[in-house]
């Protein structure tokens, strides 16, 4: 007789709700209207945990590596079952099934993750030799890898220190699904589904609090083993346009962060940051649960930094960043920027005030004021990006935009040598990155958008002078050897002549390769030898 794993069907569940809401609700003195709509919400939670097999699914999927994971999936399933087993699909997929049956067309899974119950590991290894190539991802953990599809046998884990790798790992197959999810940190990660059925088996009510908008710990005790779960409440927030539940939020703020790894807290910021729609929503739930006071004090400083009310109704700076991280996110996804350039863009929305906490003063009319606040926000934007560990490259992007972040807004007469200097100074970040940021910077205000003319102006001056994109290239890059033929020699004059003839190029006054070898030679004879301190 094959052993079911002491898994709740969604039979059971719907009927276990539906006793339990028998109890409070009195149907003889419904109307005809109250009873239409009670069933209409069954009948939705029912369909909430009915869905299609694995084998429809993949006929429906187009796109063929994705098909080829479900399809390897659905056999490794059906061949556990066939020996007796049990293979069921967890975490992010179970959750996602679930959101998409609640009308989130457009959330999609990358992964496919297996978990699988009543085969011993080694016999589990064996099992998976006949499908390819299998990796031992992490044998204490119980974990293999084949052909990107990650499987495991159920596992307890118990905490033993302060650090996330301080853990204490038993293997069991045996254990019920429900044991099994226990340990997982929210009720909707906690989800199963059967990829034979396509059922979705919910322990903990995930579902439920999917279909409410709700974050909710999936066991209070065991929670607290992993304080990167505050971040991910937060990431999840902002995902899935989802709400803290208070108990939950309780223990989020009470738990300590500090032991946290940088790594680990940016990969967090990253995602919240680049999967939200809203990423106000997850950086709103970031302050809410105390991760903004206890980790990011140069975010933390914005929290109570005051604006005029006549340009910034919206308040503090912070409400004032976050909309336009959120305005970033809508450019971003309409100028169709890869993951990294958008990761550049919504850091530097981000951080773009920072520099308002030092630099804001009330008048004696009483007006605030930020003056110089631009060059201030550098040194603190560099010391928050650095706590999560960006990368360098993103970095020298980040800064550079922050620096010139009001620069589209107070120089609308640039002439063509401003341009072209602007473009030098924000490498290796462009022009269109500034205006896409300064326009974010307009829209995220509590004001009526009324165009941004004078991101546009600059937008053309620049691709006139091409340089939109890119700083110029100097001239003369690439053509040392020429010069040294004509009688240059190289050393620090050859440098300084080099840079003086690009800083010709920058003004307008040089025109072409020829015009700036012409320039570099009579400078070279102008000399005639190198004495220090020669400048042009």
């Amino acid at each position: 007789m094959r052993k079911e794993f002491n898994r709740v069907s969604p039979e059971e569940q719907i009927a276990l709700e539906n006793e339990q809401e028998k109890q409070s609700i009195d149907y003889e003195n419904m109307s005809v209207k109250e009873q239409a709509d009670h069933l209409a919400s069954l009948q939705e939670l029912a369909s909430l945990y009915h869905g299609e097999p694995m084998s429809e699914k993949i006929e429906k999927t187009e796109d063929a590596n994705w098909k080829e994971k479900l399809v390897l999936a659905k056999d490794i399933s059906s061949s556990v079952h066939a020996l007796g087993g049990q293979a069921m699909i967890v975490g992010g997929f179970a959750r996602d099934e679930v959101l998409e049956r609640l009308g989130h067309k457009d959330i999609k899974s990358k992964d496919v993750d297996l978990e699988i119950y009543g085969i011993e590991f080694n016999d589990l290894r064996q099992l998976l030799d006949k499908f390819g190539k299998v990796e031992i991802v992490g044998e204490s953990f119980g974990v293999l890898k084949i052909n990107d599809l990650d499987i495991s046998i159920p596992r307890k884990d118990s905490k033993t220190g302060r650090s996330h790798k301080d853990f204490e790992v038993a293997c069991d197959p045996n254990m019920s699904v429900k044991e099994a999810a226990r340990r997982r940190d929210f009720t909707f990660n906690a989800l199963a589904m059967d990829p034979q059925t396509g059922e979705i088996i919910d322990n903990y009510g995930g579902v439920e609090d999917l279909k409410n908008g709700l974050i909710r710990a999936t066991d209070e005790e065991l929670f607290g083993d992993d304080p990167l779960r505050v971040l991910r409440a937060a990431q999840f927030s902002g995902r899935f346009n989802l709400e803290v539940e208070p108990q939950t939020k309780k223990i989020c703020q009470n738990m300590d962060l500090s032991n946290l790894s940088a790594e680990r807290v940016g990969e967090e910021w990253k995602k919240l940051l680049l999967k939200s729609e809203v990423p106000s929503r997850g950086l709103n739930t970031a302050k809410e649960l105390g991760i903004v006071e206890k980790l990011h004090p140069e975010l933390n400083a914005i929290v109570d930094t005051m604006q005029d009310k006549e340009w910034h109704p919206e308040g503090n700076v912070w409400n004032h960043s976050t909309m336009v991280v959120d305005a970033a996110k809508k450019l971003c996804k309409e100028d169709n920027l890869d993951s990294d350039q958008e990761y550049t863009m919504l850091l530097a929305a981000l951080t773009h005030d920072l520099g308002k906490a030092t630099t804001t003063e009330t008048r004696a009319d009483g007006h605030i004021i930020s003056h110089g606040h631009e060059e201030a926000s550098v040194e603190p934007a560099k010391k928050f990006m650095k706590s999560l560990k960006v990368p360098g490259e993103t970095i020298k992007k980040v800064l550079p935009l922050v620096k010139e972040h009001l620069y589209p807004t107070l120089n609308k007469d640039a002439n063509e040598s401003a341009v072209r200097r602007l473009s030098t100074r924000l490498s290796p970040a462009t022009i269109a990155e500034l205006v896409l940021l300064a326009k974010s910077d307009h829209m995220g205000r509590d004001l009526e958008f009324d165009g941004f003319p004078q991101g546009s102006d600059l937008l053309d001056k620049a691709e006139k002078l091409n340089v939109k994109e890119s700083k110029p290239a100097p001239y003369l890059r690439g053509h040392g050897k020429a010069l040294i033929k004509e009688g240059m020699t190289p050393g620090p004059l050859f440098g300084h002549i080099m840079n003086s003839v690009y800083e010709m190029q920058l003004d307008g006054g040089i025109k072409d390769l020829s015009d700036a070898k012409a320039e570099a030679l009579k400078l070279w004879q102008k000399t005639g030898q190198f004495k220090s301190g020669v400048r042009f």
